[in-house]
């Protein structure tokens, strides 16, 4: 094609896009709102987009100048968003680069992302949003205005056919809001999925097109873009299937079309700024038949992610300490999705906060302490649900003939109320009595009652009727799931004439039917989220008869794996709750529950980023699974020759324990979409290690960090691939030009080579500093965060090297003596005596030491062992002028056995405690000796941690 006829054929497809995109720009904007234009949504037919990108590729092998795109630059961005749309979440531009001769050598990325921002301005093209928009800068909006990538299509499908229970008629046409629920349910999907539904807006106007019907023209996207999506979707059979019933479930939903309003001020309805509700834990009480026990149902804040999205993350990434479950630490993460009941060994204080997450920041923490409450004593009331099953009343409100179990603390006692007696309760800080409320309640009786801070059934009953509700407490509350019929009957002990039913900020006139006692109402379509029914019933005098409220919470219909309902005998818990694939291979990261001693098949399926299997390992387990068995079935899963081949190219996988006829769970776990990502490479000799850099600036630095020498670093020339040294080690990856992004992972190592080894890492001294021992933090904290490929010997490895960065720091803090020590334990006779007398001279500081060793049997969990040691030290810290530091016992016990994670306590705090460890060594050494100590007893390395 000769330079004029392709500057001629520009022209013509300039004109031709940009009458397109200018009438495509006004319909959107009479929409109102935010409904974008997509370059994707060009409309050539198949042989005017075949000549487009030869076009485009023509003027990129002549130089890409200036005069090919100042005026005719349409076609440009169209080509750019064709890529985009086969992307599959690697490398961005080297597929550019593939697709188009000579890019690389006349090729400006800058020009192309402002092409699209001037299709923003000018056309109302769609602009990148979310974290992907935020560390991808460039490829972000080829990326977008591709609509919806081939490799993410089949999500999509899956996410919107488990939420269409939960469509409404409000959502279907108020994209933004659907995008908006939609995101809160994409948390259990991969995380390029998740970061892609971050650009709510783009998700849900994408999402309403595809949920419109069957051969419908949709407003939010060209049709023929639209046919395209579907058509890609039902090439994958189960894509297709998903697809079809999420359709089939939104024309019901438009068919249906009942929608409540919401409170709105000037026309405007604004969101409540808020958490989600119900927030507040459930209590329930059980009985073993050694009594009953207290338990907390913590509320389910996975949908934070919508509407507070700074607190979900940390919540997502913090532990978490419950008042009156002192034995208890919960997981990483725990609090982000729906946890099983946590046992209580004293009853909690409604004056203390009931969830705090662990050097969380304050105004989270803040905002937990206001919203998630137990209800205030002195009385908490429990209904008998079944024999030794009780759930709380809030209402407080008894029926007569019911038997119901009243908690309460040492200010009220139940002398004057009747039908009430002692039972066995196994719980600190509270007493429990029976209350059976006798059939026929006299005066005195319901006086009594309400007296004693119950209240007595009202002249008006509000109850869910039909279908039986997903979640009904007999006295106040309901739960349906999004989409099931919410059916219920206001019954009235006098007939009345009429009423008013107040309920999602509308108020309706009730015709009550004559004569009768009970009118039954249908409520359709409500939104999620919680509402409060009021009814005020009047007699024929208008006078009013009755009033009553009914709560009604409609839950998002998610399918979780990792909670557990009726029928269930098998639970799949992790820790943290969302784990990557690299952390799914920890101690302690896995626990499963179910019937002791029962065999249960476990399969672990390994994917593509597309989502094609590439391998699955299976084995049969006995449960429990905990963290004293899930190493080593870790590591012979690892160990095995199909997970070792697909483990390092795979980009997901999924875990699945299941008996049948007793039940199932699964999880998911990905890599996470790391703007740098290092890819092992197995050859038949020697493996290399490549980088898949995503970012869209120069000058990476790369670095290799040897298992002989881990805190010294290495150069490398970061376009060549390098090879993996036989012993294993740390490849880091940083970029430059001003982004802060980085990724560290671990090499795998060769059996024979790791089997030779003799010497221990060698870690170099640093100054006897704040700032020196920061930099062996550091270090321990890279080592730790690093990548785990398949390969068992690497995490063996990184152990040798995590145990040399912390006996140096220890060594530097601790002094000789007890570097000494530590190196000649192995061959001790008495190893606890060994240490103990290595702590000090002093008598004062040996008689801790020993009261230490004494009371190190008792340290078997991370609680006790804070706990203990905080009562042994306490006298010794208070002496040191860190009375007044409550976190001090476990900072000193977290840096006396893994150090790198001080790294993330507040600096202030973190910097003032290490100093005062400088200050004071033996306070370090007393730490020392109780991680030891109880790895002695052990006979084993705890790998549980302490923080």
């Amino acid at each position: 094609m000769e330079p004029a006829n392709l500057l001629d054929v520009l022209s013509q497809l300039q004109s031709h896009l940009d009458v397109h995109f200018r009438d495509l720009h006004l319909r959107r904007a009479s929409l109102g709102g935010n409904s974008p234009v997509f370059a994707l949504e060009h409309g050539l037919s198949d042989s005017d987009l075949e000549s487009l990108k030869a076009c485009v590729r023509d003027a990129v092998s002549r130089g890409f100048r200036r005069h090919y795109w100042s005026r005719t630059w349409l076609p440009f961005i169209v080509y750019a968003a064709e890529v985009g749309y086969e992307y599959v979440g690697n490398d961005y531009w080297p597929r550019f680069e593939e697709v188009t001769p000579r890019w690389e050598a006349h090729g400006d990325r800058n020009c192309i992302r402002e092409l699209f921002r001037r299709f923003a301005t000018e056309y109302g093209g769609a602009v990148p949003q979310g974290a992907f928009a935020e560390n991808f800068t460039i490829i972000a909006w080829p990326i977008t205005h591709a609509v919806l990538p081939v490799y993410l299509q089949r999500y999509l499908a899956q996410l919107l056919y488990e939420f269409r229970m939960g469509l409404t008629t409000r959502l279907l046409q108020h994209p933004e809001e659907l995008g908006k629920q939609l995101a809160a349910r994409a948390w259990n999907y991969t995380e390029r999925f998740r970061i892609f539904c971050t650009n709510i807006s783009l998700l849900g106007h994408v999402a309403a097109a595809l949920l419109s019907g069957e051969g419908e023209e949709s407003p939010y996207l060209l049709h023929s873009t639209l046919m395209r999506l579907v058509d890609g979707l039902e090439q994958e059979r189960e894509a297709k299937l998903w697809l079809q019933g999420a359709r089939a479930a939104a024309t019901l939903v438009r068919a249906r079309g009942f929608q409540p309003g919401r409170p709105c001020s000037g026309g405007v309805c604004e969101p409540q700024d808020r958490l989600p509700i119900p927030t507040d834990p459930h209590l329930i009480l059980r009985n073993t038949g050694q009594g009953w026990h207290a338990y907390a149902q913590l509320p389910d804040l996975s949908n934070l992610n919508r509407r507070l999205p700074h607190v979900y993350e940390e919540l997502a990434r913090r532990q978490a300490r419950l008042e009156g479950a002192d034995d208890t630490i919960l997981a990483r993460g725990r609090l982000a999705t729906q946890s099983p009941p946590v046992r209580l060994t004293r009853w909690p204080n409604p004056d203390r906060p009931f969830v705090q997450l662990q050097d969380g920041k304050q105004d989270v923490n803040n905002l937990l302490r206001d919203q998630v409450e137990i209800t205030r004593g002195p009385i908490w009331l429990f209904k008998q649900r079944s024999p030794g099953l009780a759930t709380e009343v809030k209402g407080r409100l008894v029926h007569p003939g019911d038997t119901y179990y009243l908690v309460h603390d040492r200010t009220w006692h139940p002398t004057t109320v009747p039908g009430v007696r002692s039972v066995r309760f196994d719980i600190a800080d509270a007493t429990v009595v029976r209350l059976t409320v006798p059939e026929r309640l006299t005066d005195e009786d319901s006086a009594a009652l309400v007296a004693a801070g119950l209240s007595v059934r009202a002249d008006i009953a509000i109850r869910p009727v039909g279908i039986a509700a997903s979640s009904w407490d007999g006295e106040g509350s309901v739960e349906w799931l999004a989409g099931e019929p919410g059916l219920i009957g206001i019954r009235a002990e006098q007939i009345p004439t009429g009423g008013t039913l107040t309920l999602a900020g509308e108020r309706y006139n009730l015709d009550w039917p004559e004569g009768d006692r009970e009118l039954f109402l249908s409520l359709d379509d409500l939104p999620l989220g919680e509402h409060e029914l009021r009814v005020s019933l009047t007699g024929g005098q208008h006078q009013t008869l009755a009033e009553g409220s009914l709560m009604i919470a409609i839950r998002d219909p998610e399918t979780d794996s990792y909670a557990s309902g009726v029928g269930e005998g098998i639970r799949l818990l992790t820790s943290p709750a969302r784990p990557t694939m690299s952390e799914l291979w920890e101690p302690a990261a896995v626990t499963i529950v179910g019937p002791e001693g029962m065999k249960v098949d476990l399969v672990v399926s390994l994917h593509s980023e597309t989502g094609a299997r590439l391998g699955r390992v299976s084995r049969t387990v006995a449960l429990p699974v905990n963290e004293s068995n899930w190493t080593r079935i870790a590591d012979d899963l690892r160990g095995d020759r199909t997970f070792k081949a697909h483990f390092d190219l795979a980009e997901s996988l999924e875990v699945s324990v299941s008996r049948a006829g007793v039940g199932f769970a699964s999880l998911r776990a990905d890599r996470g979409f790391q703007p740098l990502r290092w890819q092992i490479l197995r050859g038949r000799n020697h493996s290399r290690a490549h980088l898949i850099d995503r970012t869209d600036v120069d000058g990476t630095r790369v670095q290799l960090f040897r298992v002989e020498k881990p805190m010294k670093p290495e150069d490398l020339d970061p376009s060549i691939d390098p090879l993996v040294p036989d012993t294993g080690g740390l490849l880091l990856a940083r970029c430059g030009a001003g982004l802060d992004v980085a990724t560290t992972a671990l090499l795998p190592a060769q059996p024979s080579s790791v089997l030779a080894a003799r010497r221990a890492p060698e870690v170099q001294s640093t100054a006897r500093t704040v700032a020196g021992l920061l930099q062996l933090i550091d270090g321990h904290q890279m080592w730790a965060d690093a990548d785990l490929p398949g390969d068992v010997f690497a995490q063996h490895q990184r152990n040798r090297v995590l145990e040399a960065v912390t006996l140096a720091l220890v060594s530097i803090v601790g002094g000789g003596r007890w570097a000494a020590a530590e190196r000649s334990l192995a061959g001790a006779h008495d190893r606890l005596r060994h240490l103990r007398d290595a702590v000090s001279d002093n008598m004062d500081q040996w008689r801790v030491a020993d009261a230490i060793c004494k009371q190190l049997w008792e340290w078997k969990s991370p609680v006790a062992m804070i706990t203990g040691f905080t009562n042994v030290v306490g006298p010794t810290l208070r002496r040191r002028g860190l009375g007044e530091h409550q976190s001090a016992p476990r900072f000193l016990l977290t840096l006396a056995d893994r150090p790198g994670e001080v790294k993330h306590w507040p600096a202030s705090e973190r910097d003032l405690l290490i100093q005062k460890a400088l200050n004071a060594p033996v306070l370090l050494r007393l730490a020392r000796l109780a991680v030891l100590g109880v790895r002695i007893l052990d006979d084993a390395d705890d790998e549980g941690g302490w923080s």
